[in-house]
């Protein structure tokens, strides 16, 4: 089974640099971005940017708070949308450090949130994942996995002993395993959590048959060919203006229709692999 090294981080770890982490063999950094509502991590931009400008590729995770989904997501997806994030915006679960706000709520309705705000993150192009420690997730029970993996949601778990994945394979419980927080990074001063992937999150290069914004009269549609060296992503901005449906495939290239449901003079975009490649206006 191929692996992938990353590590994840937030403003605590201080002056980062990017270069000697991605040297040292580091596949994938996920980077804190938000809180609750209204906050975002002070370095999350300085990350951001520095992760990206020395070619390391990035997820982001927000900080769930008890409260509205929709608020804590809108905040979230605001505050990355102006990078390319390439791995996955995982929703991490856990109390806060002076608080027992989200115990609180009970298995369901915790489940609940965690379930309304994963699909707002698909809905906008991106790869929700849930990110919870052992404990909640398979001891106290406090999340419903069966639920998270029946929404097909992945799972990044967080469980410290003294296994490392040199020794010790957690593929069975999780997609990505937390399994350091006290980890050493060339180019990080202080401690780091180290993560193990067991998926590659990194999207497929892809060619689309068409980078021009498309008119399409309401009830028809478009044909679009992707050609990509692994099954792409492709979703609407808005599905109830464009609906995509996924169709055939043909060696790498892989078809979808977009459908014209909306009402005329309405529009949204098209986005591949978490990038925006075009938009489709109703005529």
């Amino acid at each position: 089974m191929s692996t992938y090294r990353g590590i994840d981080i937030a403003h605590h770890q201080g002056s980062i640099d990017f270069a000697k982490v991605k040297a040292a063999g580091t596949q994938f950094a996920i980077i804190k971005a938000t809180e609750g509502v209204g906050y975002v991590d002070p370095n999350f931009n300085t990350y951001a940017k520095g992760a990206i400008a020395a070619g390391l590729p990035i997820g982001i995770y927000h900080f769930l708070r008890a409260g509205s989904a929709a608020d804590q997501a809108r905040d979230c997806l605001a505050a990355i949308k102006p990078y390319k994030i390439t791995w996955p915006v995982a929703v991490d679960v856990e109390n806060p450090p002076k608080g027992t706000e989200l115990s609180d709520l009970g298995r369901d309705k915790l489940t609940d949130l965690v379930l309304d705000f994963c699909p707002r993150v698909k809905a906008a192009g991106y790869q929700p994942m849930i990110y919870s420690n052992r404990n909640w997730l398979y001891m106290a029970k406090l999340l419903d996995v069966s639920r998270i993996k029946a929404a097909g949601i992945p799972i990044w778990m967080a469980w410290y002993n003294n296994a490392t994945p040199a020794d010790t394979d957690r593929s069975a419980l999780c997609d990505m395993w937390q399994y350091a927080s006290d980890g050493k990074v060339d180019g990080i001063t202080d401690n780091v959590d180290m993560d193990v992937s067991y998926k590659d999150f990194a999207p497929a290069t892809f060619k689309s048959d068409t980078t021009s914004n498309l008119d399409i009269k309401h009830g028809a549609f478009y044909q679009l060919k992707v050609t990509a060296d692994k099954a792409p992503t492709v979703i609407s901005g808005t599905a109830d203006v464009i609906t995509v449906l996924p169709r055939y495939v043909i060696g790498n290239d892989h078809y979808f229709y977009l459908c014209a449901v909306g009402p005329a003079k309405s529009g949204t975009g098209i986005y591949i692999n978490g990038i925006k490649a075009f938009a489709v206006n109703v005529a």
